[in-house]
Order: structure tokens, then C-alpha cells, then sequence
């Protein structure tokens, strides 16, 4: 059943069937809920890198025991990840440009089991990662009343940081990439009602992952968002997530994390967060996701359990009543999606701040279909297109447990284990790896002969391509610091008719590629920087390719990008496969299409994509049929105009979820679509940006979708269904 919410109307959701078992409870142990996502230490032994930083080790001794303080050996032991990174280079994106560093930082401080006492906030500079290690994970504890956390002005215990040459330290931007805190928890002890957990923010590869957050009597778990938040538990505080938009202007993937206790909210939106949140749990508090006053949002939850949220789901602001609303840009830019979600002991899902209109569940304990604020445009690009707005929602009572429990399991493996670092192998060989010289053969002996294989930070030259087995992972800790590079000029790379890739999976494969970065050089025509193969159950995530820009021959240099000309083939290339895929960027410029699918029905799950800067398309897929995309951001650039963010051809049962296909504010031409739709059926497109408030009068599109006859011209929607 479906229908629309009027301003000040009061709805609760038909009775679509019969009620079924309810789940008396969930995600605490009075309610013996069992949840399928793992959230143990994901890293039981020390990491393999001989680079990293070890806290705890010489020159950075700590105490461990939670009552002595660590403070500065933990800052110490990131400030030495950092100058180990300018001095490598290998982490270059900016390359000195805008004051920053060569190299603009970047490294690994390893963090043994302990419990690490800190008195005041330590800087995480950028593109640092602060990795846990042990059969249980660190701690990093904020003792009780510790001076500075009871101000009346936030203060936290990490804050992610950008660091220019001759400063000022601000915290982290748009031009802050790859920092993140993995596998640790944070305790917040008694009165510090000031305390944040972490200060996130940051673009492209910043994570924040496998964490256990106690605020306790704090203010907020998380402040700010970068990229994707995945397997973080938060409990207690006035808010578990402060979300905000990340920069810049980018969306926030939260995938598989668990919200509980909250006072206030689990999650306040600032603006226009544009929150892409799948399978989440928010249990115990007042309200799940609250919007700020005079801000519009791009809100996406799916597969996602409310229990005993006690008030409301979600609060938004009405539409209307929105500064700017008579700009229907502005007006369709608050966009809802609930899709696919569960809620136990709550009854009311939906309220409109301004005039207190409250969607409701049929009953406390029910399945919510679909439930969507915003502009609708059903049956697309044909004679019977229709339009709606408002509220459309569809719901039936009663949900059983299984169906809770089916719906939150994850298809986000856990880091394999057992690995034997590429340099053991390379030893026993006789042979010596990142020197300059042709690593392929070694790294082929090491995928042959073990199954998960640990690349050290480094940099590593291949002549052609690295096949892995079936069962082969290939695991480094940062791929901005982890690069697999092309020979330049080889003839193994060199015919764009015969793409070779610097890595290859097998058709139905079971692997897992992760935290590694992908280099095919300056002049490869014919080099791909991956070549996707795997099946269902595979997994590439935390992946990066070089950073260079597509631009006519007459463009000034100076910028990031601009005094680099290549030729590639494609970024990521998958061929009859698929799997999972999380924060990916792909924007090596000079190649024909950053992201190409084609000629599969393997299912996909992509959540955090970021495809930019190439010439003419930087999404290509075809012949492509059950993939969803949850958080795909596109980007062209000042030269870049010509880029359009999608192309489909010939698929089937697509999924776009809250896309930002982003215009930059001083790009020179416009483009007369953003998708394009050729022969293909069953696309939905659920919630978009498409538009900037800026001038040229170029960035936004000039119309959302075509089909080559027909478009649909709105470039800020809820839902486009192309049947």
C-alpha cells in the first residue's frame, strides 16, 4: 500500500497482513538478541610491516595499564607515522601544491592490547592510521573528571587534522585523505560531559572501523564524518554520531554499526549530511536520526532495526518551511528513504518538526516496506510518467526474529587471517622487493603458494599482471602508503585493444583485495588498474588508484594533476563478477572510465564509491544486472565539463542509492544529463544531489536521466523508477 502524508496530517500505516512473532527486544543482554555481525578484534596478531610505527615500542613507551598517562607517547608515535610518510613520498597527492608537504603525511602506528590513559586530544594528521592489534582490542581511556572536558565547549580525544607548511592546523578537509582509526575502542569515563570520542572528518579513505565507542556521561561518539564508518558500536552520550556534511559536500557511508543509549538522538544531521546508513541498529533512545533546524537532508536507511526508540524514527524538517524552499531545488533536496527496515517498541516513524505531522507503524513491532519524503517519478521515461511528493509509506505489523536476524547480517568479511608478509617470501627467494626493480615474480610465487599474503608499506613494480588463485587475499594497512606500480612504457601495457591489468582475480573467486593502491604509471594505453572477476562472496575494499586529472593540453599546471598526460585503459574493470566493494576511489584521469561493469549477474554491493576526474564517463556499466550502489559520488573538475557520471546499457535491476554526482563550482561548460538509460529495465535511482548553489550557472546538471527521447529533467528527487 502506498499514499501521500499531507502537511498536518496524522497517519498510521494499514494493517497489511496478519501480525506475526514479534522480537521482545534487542542488541542488550536482558533481551538475548544474538547479532550476526562479529564486533571482536578483527587483528589478533601483530600486522607484519616493518615500516609502521609500534606504540609501546623504543621512544614511544607507554604505561598500558589505564591509570598512568599516554598521552604523549601516543602522539609521539603519530607525529612518527607522519614524518615517516613526508619522507617516503609515497602518499603524495598534493605534491607540494597549496603550502602542503611532499608527501602530505601518512603512515601506520600499530597499538598492542593495553589500556592507554589520555588527558588531552591527540592531533591524528592526515592521512595517519592508528591500527589495533590483539586478542583484544586496545582501549584508549579518558580517565575520570579530566580537566578540559568539563568547559561547556566540546573537546575530543582524537581529532583528525590537516597540517600545511607554515600552518595554521585546522582539522581535517577536502584535501585530507586515507586517515583512520581501525580496530580500537574508546572509553569515556565519569565526568567529562564535554568529551567526544573522535573529531572526524576528511575525504576520500578516511574509515573509521571495527570500534567499540563508550561515551558514557560524554557529549557525542563521533563529531563530524569523513567517509564510511563500518562495525563501530557507540553507547550511551547525549548523540552517538554529530553528522554534518563531509567535505566536500561528499556523502557518509554508516555500514553495520550499532547505536545504543543515546540521551538525546542516536544521530543529529547538520547540513545535509547525506547519511547512506545500511544495516545500523539503534536501540534505547529518544530519536534515531534528528535533523537540525533550517536544514534539508539526504537521507538513505536501509536493512536497519529501531528498538524502543521511543519517540520518533526520524525527525525532519517540513519541506516548505526550509529557507529558499520556493526554489524547488531546495525544496526536493530534503529527501527520506527508509527501505527495507524493522522496528520493535517503536511506534512513530516520520515527524515534520514545523508542523508536528507524524507518520506511525501499524503497530509498535512492524516491517516497513518503504517509506519515502520527496519527490517521486514513477514509471520514467515513458507516456505514463507520474509525479508525486510528500510522503509515500508502506508498512505492515508484526516482524519475526529471523527475519531481523537475516536482514543485518553483514556481506563485510572480517580481515583473513594466517598471512605471510610478500618480504618473508621475497627472502627466502633471495630476492629483494621495492627497490626499483620487477617485483611480479615474487609476488606471483607468494599468491601461488599461500593464501592470504600481507604487502608491507612500499612501493612495488610489475612488468605485467599478478593473477591470484581463487582463494587468494591480498592484504596491505594503507593504500596510499601500499603501492602495486606498472612498468612505464611496457609492452605488456601498451595496446588498448588487449587491457592487461596490475591485478586480476578468477571468475567466481573468493577473494579479498583490501588497503593496497593501484599505480598503471603515465604512458600504459593499454593498462587497467584492476581487473574483477570474483564471485558473490568476494571482497575489494579500501583500494585507491593514482591521483591525476584528465585536462586539455593548454591547461596551466600548479594544480594537483595538471602537469601529469597518460593513457590507461580503464580504473576498475569488473567482467562477469562481483561481490562487495567499499571505499573505492578510483581517479586516475588519463583512463577511459573510472569504474566499467560489464556482462554480469553476479550480485554487487558497492557502498563509498568515489569515481572522478576523467574525460567523457566515469561510471560505465553493461550488460550488467543485480548491482546496487549505495553512496556512489562522482566528480568532474574545471576541464572535466564533458564527464558524464553514468552511463547503462543494456541491465537490468539496478540500484542507486543517495548518489552524489557532484558539479565543481568552477567548471567551464554544462552537460545535458547526468545518467543515461539505453535498453535496460527495472532502475531505480533512490535520492540524489544533483545540483550546487554556486555560479557558473554549470553546476548542475541539466537534467537528471535520458533515455536519448525522453528525460527527466529534476536533478534533486526521492526515487526515479525506470521499469
Amino acid at each position: 500500500m502506498g499514499f501521500s502524508l499531507s502537511r498536518r496530517g496524522f497517519v498510521a500505516l494499514g494493517a497489511g497482513v496478519a501480525a506475526l512473532p514479534l522480537l521482545p527486544g534487542l542488541a542488550t543482554a536482558a533481551t538475548g538478541f544474538r547479532d550476526p555481525v562479529s564486533f571482536r578484534s578483527v587483528y589478533r596478531t601483530r600486522p607484519p610491516d616493518p615500516t609502521a610505527v609500534v606504540l609501546g615500542g623504543p621512544g614511544f613507551e607507554t604505561h598500558g595499564d589505564g591509570v598512568g598517562d599516554d598521552t604523549a607517547a601516543v602522539q609521539a608515535a603519530v607525529d612518527e607515522a607522519s614524518r615517516r610518510g613526508i619522507a617516503n613520498k609515497l602518499g603524495d597527492i598534493l605534491g607540494g601544491a597549496r603550502g602542503f608537504p611532499h608527501g602530505d603525511g601518512g603512515g601506520v602506528v600499530l597499538v598492542p592490547e593495553g589500556r592507554y590513559r589520555l588527558s588531552a586530544p591527540v592531533n591524528m594528521w592526515d592521512s595517519v592510521r592508528v591500527i589495533g592489534y590483539g586478542g583484544r582490542r586496545p582501549v584508549f581511556v579518558l580517565g575520570e573528571n579530566t580537566p578540559g572536558y568539563a568547559t561547556g565547549t566540546a573537546r575530543e580525544l582524537f581529532g583528525f587534522r590537516r597540517r600545511p607548511v607554515g600552518g595554521p592546523i585546522a582539522y581535517a578537509n577536502n584535501d585530507t585523505f586515507g586517515t583512520a582509526m581501525v580496530n580500537v575502542d574508546l572509553e569515556i569515563g565519569p565526568g567529562n560531559p564535554d568529551a567526544i570520542g573522535v573529531r572526524f572528518g576528511g575525504a576520500q579513505l578516511c574509515l573509521l572501523q571495527d570500534m567499540d565507542i563508550d561515551v558514557g556521561g560524554g557529549r557525542s561518539g563521533i563529531d563530524h564524518n569523513a567517509n564510511l564508518i563500518h562495525r563501530v558500536r557507540v553507547t550511551g552520550g547525549e548523540v552517538g554520531l554529530a553528522a554534518y556534511a563531509a567535505s566536500a559536500g561528499w556523502q557518509t557511508t554508516v555500514l553495520d554499526c550499532r547505536f545504543t543509549g543515546q540521551r538525546r538522538a542516536a544521530v543529529t544531521m547538520f547540513n545535509d549530511a547525506k547519511l547512506v546508513v545500511v544495516r545500523a541498529v539503534v536501540s534505547d533512545t529518544p530519536r534515531a536520526f534528528e535533523s537540525f533546524p533550517d536544514q534539508w537532508q539526504h537521507l538513505y536507511v536501509a536493512d536497519t532495526h529501531f528498538d524502543r526508540v521511543s519517540d520518533v524514527a526520524v525527525v525532519l524538517n517540513d519541506s516548505t518551511a526550509i529557507p529558499g524552499a520556493e526554489d524547488e531545488r531546495i525544496r526536493r533536496s530534503n529527501q527520506l528513504t527508509l527501505l527495507n527496515c524493522t522496528t520493535t517498541g517503536t511506534r512513530d516513524l516520520l515527524l515534520s518538526a514545523q508542523s508536528g505531522a507524524r507518520t506511525s507503524a501499524p503497530a509498535s513491532s512492524a516491517q516497513v516496506r518503504e517509506l519515502t519524503l520527496g519527490l517521486r517519478v514513477e514509471r520514467a521515461l515513458t507516456a505514463g510518467e507520474r509525479r508525486s511528493e510528500g510522503v509515500h509509506a508502506d508498512a505492515v505489523p508484526g516482524v519475526p526474529a529471523y527475519r531481523i536476524e537475516a536482514m543485518l547480517r553483514s556481506d563485510t568479511p572480517l580481515p583473513p587471517g594466517d598471512w605471510v608478509s610478500v618480504a618473508d617470501v621475497a627472502a627466502r627467494m633471495g630476492r629483494t622487493i621495492g627497490a626499483g626493480g620487477d617485483d611480479l615474480a615474487v609476488f606471483q610465487a607468494a599468491v601461488d603458494r599461500y593464501r592470504t599474503v600481507f604487502v608491507p608499506i612500499g612501493q612495488y613494480r610489475f612488468t605485467g599482471t599478478l593473477k591470484l588463485r581463487r582463494d587468494t587475499n591480498l592484504i596491505g594497512l594503507h593504500p596510499r602508503q601500499t603501492w602495486l606500480l606498472a612498468t612505464d612504457g611496457h609492452p605488456n601495457f601498451s595496446d588498448p585493444d588487449r587491457p592487461r591489468a596490475l591485478v586480476e582475480t578468477p571468475r567466481g573467486g573468493r577473494n579479498t583485495v583490501s588497503g593496497i593502491g593501484l599505480d598503471t604509471a603515465r604512458q600504459t594505453p593499454g593498462a587497467v588498474n584492476v581487473l574483477w572477476q570474483s564471485g558473490e562472496n568476494s571482497y575489494l575494499a579500501d583500494v585507491t588508484t593514482q591521483f591525476v586529472k584528465w585536462h586539455p593540453a593548454d591547461a596551466p599546471s600548479g594544480d594537483p594533476g595538471y602537469t601529469y598526460r597518460g593513457a590507461h585503459k580503464y580504473g576498475v574493470w569488473v567482467r562477469g563478477g562481483g561481490g562487495t566493494f567499499a571505499n573505492v576511489w578510483s581517479m586516475n584521469g588519463w583512463a577511459d572510465n573510472g569504474f566499467l561493469a560489464e556482462w554480469t549477474d553476479v550480485p554487487a554491493r558497492l557502498y563509498e564509491l568515489s569515481i572522478e576526474h576523467h574525460e567523457t564517463r566515469e561510471v560505465v556499466l553493461r550488460g550488467v544486472s543485480n548491482w546496487r550502489f549505495l553512496g556512489l559520488q562522482t566528480e568532474d573538475h574545471i576541464y572535466g565539463w564533458r564527464s558524464q557520471a553514468v552511463e547503462i546499457d543494456r541491465c537490468r535491476d539496478l540500484l542507486l542509492a543517495n548518489s552524489v554526482l557532484f558539479r565543481v563550482a568552477t567548471v567551464l561548460g554544462p552537460y545535458p544529463h547526468a545518467v543515461s538509460v539505453k535498453d535496460s529495465a527495472r532502475i531505480a535511482l533512490r535520492g540524489n544531489r544533483g545540483y550546487r548553489d554556486k555560479t557558473p550557472e554549470y553546476t548542475q546538471w541539466g537534467a537528471a536521466l535520458t533515455d536519448g527521447r525522453r528525460t527527466v529533467p529534476e536533478v534533486e528527487f526521492t526515487l526515479i523508477e525506470v521499469r
